[in-house]
């Protein structure tokens, strides 16, 4: 019984002992399976610094180049008002017309004052080319009539106040009074700008005063719209305000209205300022899983990665500025990205 229990024990050890390098084997098989079986073949490159411009991005917002604040010129009640805020006007056309019975008496006292005095020097005129009268006498008489023309032509001025005419073609963004308002002189009754001409305002920092020149070209981004304009640097002013310690640059937007730009718009300027150092990626690379932007990356046995990145910008339409995320040296995979995942295996081919 004692041998037979022994012959058991030795059969049932080399059994589990052939179980135990079975499954070992097995493991080994799988293993080698997923690091050094078959793998597809996937176009790659490997990073490396490439030194691209560099540029400063400063926001500020569009004005117009034609801003125009009408105000009044005589004290007098509104009795007309032809448009509203947001009307588009054309040069010439009537906007208000005050009533001020002031002025046209005293435009016809002063009408009244020189036909008066028209008559009297043409008659002293007459007179003196006969002999009849001094020089002195005409001297003065002469005087009198060109007061009493100023004054007449100064009446008619104020006369000419009473209607208020557009001076541009634009659109109306302000108006302060209404109906039966009465308006003193200075008063702003609208403001009128025009579309046509824009200008992007922003303010840089000092440090980079020196590296902006007038008539530069810029870049003006205007996210509302999803648009980039192109942009010519007016002027840069020569003076730095004491509290953001920054200058004042004026760019003028070109083709404003066609592009739907409107004056107060928010937008972002690029001013070239030199060149630095960069890892740029195509943008066939750039992939966003779970919500997040990134790019698949092949380590030394081929095993596929994802990585997060942050992008900077474009860079020649068909590159990506990677600001962090990535090194010089690493493998990035550019094609077959809808086929691999994380954790699978390739075969870079550069």
């Amino acid at each position: 019984m004692k041998k037979f229990n022994g012959i058991f024990y030795a059969v049932l050890t080399v059994f589990f002992a052939i179980l135990s390098l079975s499954l070992s084997g097995c493991a080994k098989k799988q293993s080698l399976t997923g690091g050094t079986g078959p793998k597809p073949g996937v176009s790659a490159f490997k990073t490396q610094y490439s030194i691209i411009p560099d540029y400063l991005k400063s926001p500020g917002n569009t004005d117009s180049l034609n801003n125009t604040a009408i105000s009044a010129h005589i004290m007098g009640y509104v009795v007309l008002e032809n448009v509203h805020q947001g009307q588009a006007v054309s040069k010439g056309q009537l906007l208000l017309k005050l009533s001020a019975p002031e002025i046209g008496s005293k435009y016809y006292a002063a009408k009244a004052g020189f036909i008066n005095a028209k008559k009297t020097y043409d008659r002293i005129k007459r007179l003196y080319k006969e002999n009849s009268v001094s020089k002195q006498t005409y001297d003065n008489t002469f005087m009198q009539y060109n007061v009493a023309k100023a004054g007449l032509n100064e009446a008619r001025n104020y006369l000419d106040y009473k209607d208020i005419y557009s001076p541009i073609n634009g659109v109306i963004t302000k108006k302060s009074v209404s109906m039966g308002d009465l308006v003193a002189p200075g008063q702003m009754l609208l403001i009128i700008q025009s579309f046509k001409k824009l200008e992007f305002k922003t303010s840089v920092n000092v440090k980079y005063f020196s590296k902006i020149k007038s008539a530069e070209n810029v870049k003006v981004n205007f996210s509302s719209i999803n648009k980039s304009v192109n942009g010519k640097v007016i002027s840069i002013v020569r003076s730095a305000d004491p509290y953001s310690h920054s200058v004042l640059v004026r760019i003028a937007v070109k083709n404003a209205e066609k592009l739907g730009l409107m004056p107060g718009m928010y937008g972002t300027a690029r001013f070239k300022i030199g060149k630095r150092k960069a890892i740029v990626v195509p943008k066939s690379a750039i992939v966003r899983r779970l919500g997040i932007t990134g790019v698949y990356t092949a380590n030394g046995v081929g095993e596929v990665v994802f990585q997060p990145v942050k992008k900077d910008g474009v860079y020649k339409k068909n590159f990506i500025i990677v600001l962090n995320g990535l090194n010089p040296g690493m493998i990035i995979i550019t094609s077959d990205l809808d086929k691999i995942s994380a954790g699978s295996y390739v075969s870079p081919k550069f």
